[in-house]
C-alpha cells in the first residue's frame, strides 16, 4: 500500500514537472511568434509582383512607357486606399490617383496634390522622366509605443543623425508641434552614395517623418485593437530621387530614428532596403 502511494506521488510529481515544462515551451513559442511584430516595420512602395525583401528591385527605362507604366500602376493601386475628396490636414497621402484631365476638380484635393508634387499622378510619380518617387509607410503599429527623439526632453541625439532631421527638431519643437518618427534614406554602401544623387522628402513643407499623433500606435488605441492588425492605412512619406545615376543598380536603405529601436543593418525593425535602377 505504501509503495502504491509513493508511486502515485512520483507520478503526480512527474506530471506536475511536465506541465511546468510544457508551459514554458508554449510561452516561449508565443513570445517567439510575437517578437517579430513588437516593433514596427517600414514598407516601401511600389513593389514588384515577386517582391523579395532581400532584393526588391525597382527597374525601368524612362524613355519606354511600357517599362515604367507598370510601376506607375502599382503606385496607383497602393494609393487607392487614400483617395478622398476631403483630405486631412496635413494630408496623409496624395488624395487622388487620377490625372488632372481625368478627375473632378476639388479645390482641397488640388491643393494637396500640389503639396505632393512631383510625387503625384499628374507627374507619373517621376517615372516618365527617370526621377522616381517611392512611398514609405510604417506597419505593425498596433504593438508599438514609440519613444521619439526631440529637443524638448533632455536626451542624447545620435551623432550620426542627419543634419536635416536635427534642423527639423529645432524648427518644430515637439512641445509645440508634437513628436515625429523621423525618417532618412541613403545609399547603402559608399558606391551607392556616389550614385544616388540628391533626395527630397515629400511633402517638402513638412518634416521628414511621421507625426506620432497620426499613428495608431498601442498607446492610442484600445486594448482590443492591439490584438488586431493595423485598421487604417498610416500616413506616408514620399522619397523623390532627383537625379539617380543611369544604368547602375543603386542600393537604397531607409530607416526611422527612435530611442527604442537600435539601428542594426541585419534587422528588419524600423528599416527597409530596395534596389533602384533607372536606364
Amino acid at each position: 500500500m505504501a509503495l502504491e502511494k509513493r508511486t502515485l506521488k512520483l507520478v503526480a510529481l512527474v506530471v506536475f514537472v511536465c506541465l511546468i515544462v510544457l508551459g514554458f515551451i508554449i510561452g516561449g513559442i508565443i513570445i517567439g511568434l510575437s517578437t517579430g511584430y513588437r516593433y514596427p516595420g517600414l514598407e516601401v512602395w511600389p513593389r514588384s509582383e515577386e517582391y523579395n525583401y532581400e532584393q526588391p528591385l525597382i527597374q525601368f527605362r524612362a524613355s519606354d512607357p511600357g517599362s515604367w507604366h507598370p510601376w506607375f500602376k502599382r503606385i496607383n493601386d497602393f494609393l487607392l486606399a487614400y483617395e478622398t475628396t476631403v483630405p486631412e490636414e496635413p494630408p496623409r497621402a496624395p488624395c487622388s490617383v487620377r490625372r488632372h484631365d481625368q478627375r473632378v476638380v476639388v479645390a482641397a484635393c488640388e491643393r494637396v496634390l500640389g503639396m505632393w508634387a512631383p510625387c503625384n499622378a499628374d507627374n507619373f510619380y517621376g517615372y516618365a522622366v527617370g526621377k522616381p518617387c517611392v512611398f514609405l509607410r510604417l506597419n505593425n503599429l498596433h504593438y508599438w509605443v514609440p519613444e521619439p527623439y526631440n529637443i524638448s526632453k533632455p536626451m542624447s541625439i545620435p551623432p550620426d543623425m542627419p543634419n536635416n532631421i536635427k534642423q527639423a527638431m529645432r524648427q518644430r519643437p515637439a512641445n509645440h508641434f508634437g513628436d515625429y518618427i523621423w525618417v532618412s534614406c541613403n545609399g547603402e554602401f559608399s558606391s551607392d552614395e556616389e550614385n544616388i544623387g540628391p533626395i527630397q522628402y515629400i511633402p517638402g513643407n513638412l518634416p521628414p517623418g511621421f507625426p506620432t499623433k497620426r499613428l495608431q500606435t498601442a498607446d492610442r488605441i484600445s486594448r482590443i485593437a492591439q490584438d488586431r492588425p493595423d485598421q487604417t492605412p498610416g500616413p506616408l512619406v514620399a522619397v523623390f530621387f532627383e537625379n539617380p545615376r543611369r544604368g547602375v543598380v543603386i542600393n537604397v536603405e531607409c530607416r526611422i530614428w527612435t530611442r527604442d529601436i537600435i539601428y542594426d543593418r541585419s534587422s528588419r525593425y524600423g528599416r527597409v532596403r530596395f534596389e533602384l535602377q533607372v536606364d
